[in-house]
């Protein structure tokens, strides 16, 4: 049974229950109609389970995430009655009751999972079918195709006591749709996913690239199955004898001799020259079999096309719908094979729906055609070998993608049977490779796609050493890293179609994994651009979006080289994102340039951010910044420029007050002295007044530069008969000085009657005692204040002072 997809509630009471792990978070919607929709975002594809159990429904994904189970059940509306969630390391497991009748049903919109509870059975949309394989490789065995399932995730009911084995599942709507029982487990009904539960300790559950399979885990003892009825036996086979529904009649035309196909290519060019108004048509239409039936689908479509010049209706004709539906799928002409196979006149026929899932299978989606593929790929075996073979080829690998390995078998053994020559031989290979791979024969596997790999078939070489690589690093048998350089030397092997699109994403996604950030983007563009209309070409760009934003917001370039990190940065700017985020990304890289002292390339980043990104107040503080890294590199002219250049209205008075001070610094930086006291004259700050004495200091304007740092030391909170601090003690020194210089001997003697004592604890002692020494004692000089002056620590600038706070605290933080 199938149930449609229900429409999702309109949201009358919003809530939210927080979840406490990365990247997942939760939000609750009640609809009027008494639903209830729960809303799980994850920051990547999760896969997801439900079921029943012993009067509970159970939610579990394959991810963990710490879920406000309070917050939840509140926000429930009475649907969620109790709810409880089961501490498993490596997944989100809840446990609850529900209101009577209500269960979930399972809808995705990106990597969100939303369960819409109302009153409705719980069957799955896609029933998962059970397949009872007795001679396999390892043994019996039971499999359940399924793509991309999730892990194994081993629970213990809290309410029964018993183990049970749950693999949540990715596609939307798969799960079993009734109870099975087995001497050694039992597997029961889900909405989404599959529950297994064992009855003895020696069940091996795997989740594979192609199902889930279920075998014993000791060699000795095999699975025991119960048979299958006569009833059901008889049942299945009737069902797969019912036949299959045609519209071409091809067999009559095939022709495998080259001079054959030219001399029978004669004779209905000349039908055509010969035949009246009215039959003219019809020879056509035989031209246009002969050439499809020979696979010369090109000269097909040619024909065809004459034929709907002559007339328009034709498009109402069956047979003319799907043989030119079908010459352009043969030819890749995938989009417009589709509008052609999808007329309403060719529903409900088994032809038109194989070669339906014959485009659906070459465009990629090979596990969504393979069920239609099970039930009609029958139909391309009394075709010409020109056709059979390589839709033949195609229904096998779709066979061993759901993990039937009896009708793959079944197609490998016919395949072999017509004969094929060392090209098609390597395509057979290649699905030999992969049926060995499914029943556990992985040496089998690779033996076989070596083999294929010394063929003379390019594509199938193409294949098969991807296949031989990505099994060899499941097996451990390999590295990642030496994975990645198996596949990288596929590169140009195979290029142009939906194969390469899916190579570029592998190889971006195993760069990722190695934290190859450069090349795993420049792959991604690749696909991205050479393919904008591929369907995942979207899905792609944000995994681009999603691997920069993580690189500068969530400081995973932090394992790079900073030049490592600029550079990936430029060549890939355009994926910084609008708004604050990408503001954020600018300000966070900025910082780290800055700290590690690569000035050119941080003023570079922001000189681009006010130019394209800011406007106003932002501007105005990210010019500050630009203007300090500037200075930072001794380029005081530029850091005026910047200054000059971001003015904004409405700045708070701190703001204001650092850009003054920041253009002082600049200002004196050039030696415009007089100049640089102008935007600090009416400021009365300690940053002020240290600007101040800095810049009266360079002027050497002894006088005016003690006045300035008596303030400032007045402002520190330096008093006679305290300790002075570091700080204090340095500006003391400073102020010894300036009055040295000054020859200011009545303002030395009153810091020496006032300060001695304290200085002479500080590690400025032997300094200050040497600064501020009685000329009357005769130990020095006058001659030699200069040298007095050089001893001491000379005068901390601003600038110094920045370098200092920048050793602490990003750039953003400080201004």
């Amino acid at each position: 049974p199938v149930t449609a997809t229900p429409a999702q509630p309109a949201p009358r009471a919003p809530a939210a229950a927080a979840t406490a792990a990365p990247g997942a978070k939760l939000s609750v919607a009640q609809g009027d109609d008494g639903s209830l929709t729960v809303r799980f975002d994850w920051d990547e594809p999760v896969a997801a389970a439900t079921f029943r159990r012993s009067g509970f429904l159970w939610l579990v994904f394959d991810k963990r995430a710490n879920v406000n189970v309070q917050a939840l059940q509140q926000a429930g509306g009475g649907v969620i009655r109790t709810i409880q969630q089961l501490y498993i390391p490596q997944a989100t497991v809840l446990r609850m009751k529900t209101l009577k009748g209500m269960n979930p049903s399972v809808r995705r919109q990106g990597n969100a999972w939303l369960i819409d509870f109302r009153k409705q059975d719980m069957i799955p949309r896609v029933p998962i079918e059970l397949q009872v394989q007795p001679d396999t490789a390892i043994g019996a065995r039971l499999f359940m195709p399924l793509a991309e399932p999730g892990k194994v995730i081993p629970l213990t009911d809290p309410l029964v006591g018993d183990s049970i084995l749950v693999i949540p599942a990715v596609p939307l709507g798969h799960g079993v749709a009734g109870d099975y029982r087995y001497p050694q487990f039992d597997i029961q009904q889900s909405g989404q996913g599959i529950v297994i539960t064992p009855k003895i300790d020696d069940i091996r559950v795997r989740a594979l690239r192609q199902g889930v399979e279920i075998a014993s885990a000791a060699p000795t003892h095999s699975l025991k199955f119960t048979p299958v009825s006569k009833e059901m036996a008889a049942s299945a086979r009737a069902a797969a004898m019912r036949p299959l529904v045609r519209l071409l009649d091809l067999e009559k035309w095939e022709t495998r001799n080259p001079a054959a196909i030219q001399q029978t290519r004669g004779v209905l060019e000349t039908a055509i020259a010969k035949a009246d108004d009215t039959a003219k048509q019809a020879a056509r239409m035989n031209l246009a079999r002969f050439y499809f039936a020979n696979a010369f689908s090109a000269e097909a479509l040619g024909v065809l096309a004459r034929v709907q010049d002559v007339d328009k209706q034709i498009v109402r004709d069956r047979e003319f719908m799907l043989l030119r539906g079908a010459s352009k799928a043969l030819l890749g002409r995938l989009e417009e094979a589709r509008q052609d196979l999808y007329a309403d006149i060719l529903n409900g026929n088994d032809e038109a729906e194989f070669w339906r899932a014959i485009v659906q299978a070459k465009n990629g989606d090979l596990n969504g055609a393979s069920i239609e593929l099970r039930r009609s790929g029958s139909m391309a075996r009394p075709y010409p070998l020109a056709l059979r073979f390589p839709l033949s080829i195609i229904v096998a690998e779709a066979m061993v993608t759901i993990g039937d390995t009896r009708n793959a078998k079944t197609q490998v053994q016919t395949l072999q049977a017509d004969g094929p020559n060392r090209y098609q031989a390597a395509h057979v290979k290649y699905v030999q490779g992969r049926l060995a791979e499914l029943e556990g024969n992985f040496d089998g596997a690779v033996a076989q796609w070596e083999d294929v790999m010394l063929s003379p078939d390019r594509l199938a070489r193409y294949r098969s050493a991807l296949a031989r690589a990505e099994l060899l690093m499941r097996l451990d048998r390999i590295t990642r890293a030496q994975g990645i350089e198996e596949i990288e030397k596929q590169r140009f092997a195979w290029r142009g179609d939906n194969r390469e699109f899916a190579y570029l994403r592998r190889l971006g996604d195993l760069y990722l994994e190695e934290n190859r950030f450069r090349e795993a983007l420049q792959t991604l563009k690749q696909a991205a651009t050479y393919f904008r209309d591929h369907p995942q070409a979207t899905a792609v760009t944000k995994l681009m979006s999603d691997t920069f934003s993580g690189l500068y917001l969530e400081g995973k370039a932090d394992v790079l080289p900073p030049v490592t990190a600029i550079a990936i940065y430029e060549e890939f700017r355009e994926l910084t994102p609008a708004g604050a985020a990408g503001d954020k990304m600018i300000q966070k890289l900025a910082d780290r340039l800055v700290g590690v002292d690569l000035l050119k390339e941080a003023a570079a980043l922001l000189e681009s951010q006010i130019k394209f990104r800011l406007r106003d107040v932002e501007r105005a503080r990210v010019g500050a910044r630009l203007a300090l890294i500037h200075m930072l590199d001794r380029k005081f002219a530029d850091a005026e420029r910047v200054l000059k250049a971001t003015p904004a209205t409405n700045l708070t008075p701190q703001l204001t007050q650092k850009r003054n001070h920041l253009l002082a610094q600049a200002l004196m930086g050039q030696q415009r002295y007089n100049d640089a006291l102008a935007p600090i004259a009416r400021d009365k700050s300690m940053d002020a007044e240290l600007l101040r004495a800095e810049i009266f200091w360079f002027m050497a304007n002894w006088v005016d530069a003690a006045q300035s740092l008596q303030t400032v030391l007045n402002l520190s909170g330096a008093r006679r008969g305290d300790k002075l601090n570091r700080q204090q003690a340095r500006y003391m020194l400073n102020l010894a000085t300036a009055m040295t210089l000054s020859g200011n001997e009545r303002g030395l003697a009153s810091i020496r009657a006032n300060f001695a004592p304290a200085m002479a604890t500080t590690e400025y002692a032997k300094a200050f005692t040497l600064i501020a020494a009685r000329p009357a004692l005769g130990l020095i000089a006058p001659s030699s204040v200069a040298d007095r002056v050089k001893v001491a620590e000379n005068f901390k600038s601003f600038l110094t002072a920045y370098r200092e706070r920048l050793e602490k605290n990003p750039l953003s933080a400080i201004n």
